[in-house]
């Protein structure tokens, strides 16, 4: 029997159409992305200010249903506010 593939920790980007050769973006989860906000910048930011973040538009979501997903260069751009010391 073979051993399972480690599951990779990074985003997989999601796919619209199998045949679709269109370049998408990769998407993470509310948690995956509050939790990369948190190590990147080193801040101690609580997840409810996260979702204050989310719910007020400051940070740009996409919604899927009920889901939300967050584009990843959409949190890069906040990151780098942050780091920058500007107000997201």
């Amino acid at each position: 029997m073979k051993p399972k593939a480690a599951r990779s920790l990074s985003p997989a980007p999601l796919r619209r159409n199998s045949k679709s050769s269109a370049s998408v973006l990769p998407m993470l989860t509310p948690m995956h992305a509050w939790r990369m906000l948190c190590r990147r910048t080193g801040g101690n930011i609580s997840l409810t200010t996260f979702y204050r973040w989310i719910n007020a538009g400051r940070i740009g979501v996409v919604r899927v249903g009920s889901r939300y997903l967050i584009p990843l260069p959409l949190l890069e751009e906040v990151i780098e506010k942050c780091l920058d010391g500007e107000r997201v």
